[in-house]
């Protein structure tokens, strides 16, 4: 081998091996913040019972995203955008869960994204449900334990190179994390006559609106909901119903969320949270 070809090799390989070494460092980092244990919560809740709170439990589940993503049967799945880049995340199966989970358990996961052992859920938005009360928590598991067990169990996340590198850089961050932030933040309160829409936003917009309704949370791009304010009614309940928007277009993960699960609120709470939001824009 003539002499710059061998310069040429080794530069190849120091390179490559440096590189290596790099992929496994932030494999490795990242493995232990998927490991980090969390305090474990005490939470006092307890499955309601009857069919009226079964049939809370299944509105307030289609209407935060559990039957989105959990699927109607709580059987889990893949969710999002699958690539061999960014990775592939499933839900897990809630009917085999809740054979080994307690009701606090459940509760607490979906609260604070803590598990029984102490470990942080990845890829769930607990910091979203954090405004949860422990009447609605129960009504859900009255939803939940009312499904039939079966099904597999759901695979590990494979989180793929492009995601890891996100993880490494503390773009995202296992669910737990987010939460005693999301917890700091309140929307805007404006008057007793908004109480419950004040607090169903506080529940169905956070994830992706934050805490306080100003936007982007999780990272998802979302805008302040003073937005909300330059739609009429009839505006605002074709955008949640259809996720068309007041030019007539599609809106990216809007469209997705509302036909998913937003178009599954009632027509009263449509009315009630476009008039919360425009009273809290014209408060601000």
């Amino acid at each position: 081998m003539r002499p710059h070809a061998r310069t040429w090799f080794s530069a190849v390989l120091a390179v490559t091996a440096a590189l290596a070494a790099f992929c496994l460092y932030v494999q490795q980092t990242n493995t232990r913040a998927l490991g980090r244990t969390y305090p474990v919560a005490r939470v006092d809740v307890r499955s309601a019972s009857g069919a009226d709170a079964i049939a809370r439990g299944r509105h307030l589940a289609d209407v935060t995203g559990c039957t989105d993503c959990h699927r109607q049967d709580l059987r889990g799945g893949p969710f999002g955008e699958a690539s061999w880049l960014s990775g592939r995340y499933y839900a897990s199966n809630l009917t085999r869960k809740a054979e080994r989970y307690s009701d606090a358990d459940i509760a607490r996961i979906v609260r604070t994204g803590v598990r029984p052992d102490g470990v942080g859920v990845h890829a769930m938005p607990s910091f979203g449900f954090v405004r949860l009360t422990d009447s609605e928590l129960a009504d859900i598991l009255a939803f939940v334990r009312s499904l039939p067990v079966g099904g597999d169990e759901q695979p590990a996340h494979f989180i793929g190179p492009l995601d890891q590198w996100h993880l490494w850089r503390g773009d995202f961050r296992p669910a737990a994390a987010y939460v005693a932030e999301e917890r700091a933040k309140m929307p805007a309160v404006v008057g007793s006559e908004h109480t419950e829409a004040w607090h169903l936003a506080g529940i169905v917009c956070a994830e992706c609106h934050g805490g306080d309704l100003k936007g982007n949370g999780w990272d998802s791009g979302a805008p302040d909901l003073v937005v909300a304010a330059s739609y009429t009614p009839e505006q605002f309940t074709r955008l949640l119903r259809t996720g068309i928007g007041l030019d007539g277009k599609e809106h990216g993960l809007m469209t997705i969320i509302a036909r998913d699960r937003l178009h599954r609120l009632r027509d009263d709470e449509i009315a009630g949270l476009h008039a919360y939001l425009v009273a809290r824009a014209r408060a601000l």
